[in-house]
């Protein structure tokens, strides 16, 4: 089911939104009762999370931003100064411990 809510929101953010934006991490809310797929886009500074869609179990697509709202996050997040840093798995925790504001991707 996976891959068919995947395909199902790609599709539908390629036709409504544009090559801007591509769908994501699929998981299944319980208490909405809802598959939720991460909206993200890439950019020169890597992939970003916009947002999320929501789609209900009959595969009807029931919450999705708006082009504009997404356009406004990922200016909002290409403003932010940010750097990419490439760390061994074991020194995460660490690193999370003296950095405040840390996001792990991967």
């Amino acid at each position: 089911m996976h891959k068919e809510i995947y395909k199902l929101a790609k599709e539908y953010l390629i036709e409504n939104i544009g090559e801007l934006v591509s769908a994501d991490d699929v998981y299944f809310d319980a208490q909405q009762n809802t598959w939720n797929v991460k909206i993200i886009a890439k950019t020169p500074h890597g992939m970003l999370i916009l947002g999320e869609m929501h789609i209900d179990q009959n595969k009807n697509i029931v919450d999705v931003p708006t082009k504009e709202t997404l356009l406004n996050i990922l200016k909002s997040k290409l403003k932010e100064e940010r750097v990419l840093i490439d760390v061994p798995r074991s020194d995460l925790a660490r690193i999370q411990n003296m950095i405040c504001g840390v996001r792990v991707y991967g």
